[in-house]
């Protein structure tokens, strides 16, 4: 055997060795985690580019739109059970973040990279393989960890301060509008021009004590009452709207009841009325 007959053998094997096949897995969170990253189909058509340029076989795309903060994606534990069953070894994604942002699944991804079930993880920005070492792994998804953790309790932050100042945190019951014009940090509640004033005639006849709950709200539904997405008002929304103290100028908030700077509709006097009537129904 001269030299170049001894190539010949490995150059066989190497022919012969099985390529790596992917799942392309691309994610993108509707809150506010997520603002700055790419649509889920942005990243699919970029990854997808990215893995014909490199010769990829790519044997499934799996797509969601749900938070990493905490365990129990669909998609993604549907991704990790078909790589332990062999479909595949390899991972295409966008960024880590995308798979996880919590430490179980972030430590399943590693432990499986590790242990050699995943045999490739590949980005838009770098590889990762078994053998690298692992402190670089960790110390991305454990940022990916911490930016959560950072954006909860500087979520929590800002909504105990939007409650001090008298503004309820979350979406405004059906009479009022979450004033979207006003920027971050400073929205506040005004009144819903189209449903204000039937609304309060509806509390007005209510106090009357004529008519009953069922009578008003086939009343509101002649009247075209509906929520802001132009749906019907369900018989619950409606009910809530003879019990909820944001009507005489006070609002819910973790179990405490804070007053608020809102316009109220009716008087404190006619709400706790209010709660007389619907007691002796």
């Amino acid at each position: 055997w001269n030299l170049v007959n001894h190539s010949r053998p490995f150059e066989f094997m190497k022919e012969q060795t099985p390529k790596i096949k992917y799942f392309l897995y691309a994610r993108k969170s509707s809150e506010s985690e997520d603002k700055q990253v790419a649509s889920v189909q942005s990243q699919i058509d970029v990854l997808t580019q990215t893995a014909k340029q490199e010769g990829f076989e790519i044997i499934d795309i799996l797509s969601e739109s749900q938070s990493a903060k905490a365990p129990g994606r669909p998609v993604f534990n549907s991704l990790l059970m078909r790589i332990q069953q062999g479909e595949a070894k390899g991972i295409i994604c966008w960024k880590l973040d995308r798979l996880a942002r919590n430490p179980v699944d972030g430590g399943n991804i590693s432990w499986m990279l590790q242990q050699g079930l995943i045999h490739h993880i590949r980005t838009y920005e770098r590889n990762y393989y078994p053998t690298d070492n692992v402190l670089m792994m960790s110390v991305e998804f454990g940022m990916a960890n911490q930016f959560i953790l950072d954006l909860s309790s500087n979520t929590k932050r800002g909504l105990k301060a939007k409650v001090e100042k008298g503004w309820l945190p979350g979406g405004a019951p059906i009479g009022y509008l979450n004033n979207k014009f006003r920027e971050k940090g400073k929205k506040d509640i005004i009144k819903d021009p189209e449903r204000f004033d039937l609304v309060k005639k509806l509390w007005e006849m209510f106090l009357t004590e004529q008519y009953s709950i069922q009578d008003l709200y086939r009343t509101a539904n002649d009247w075209g009452l509906t929520i802001k997405n132009r749906s019907k008002v369900s018989r619950s929304q409606f009910y809530r709207i003879f019990t909820n103290p944001f009507y005489c100028g006070y609002f819910e908030y973790v179990g405490e009841v804070h007053k608020g700077v809102h316009e109220p509709m009716i008087t404190q006097e006619q709400f706790e009325l209010g709660q007389r009537i619907l007691s002796i129904r």
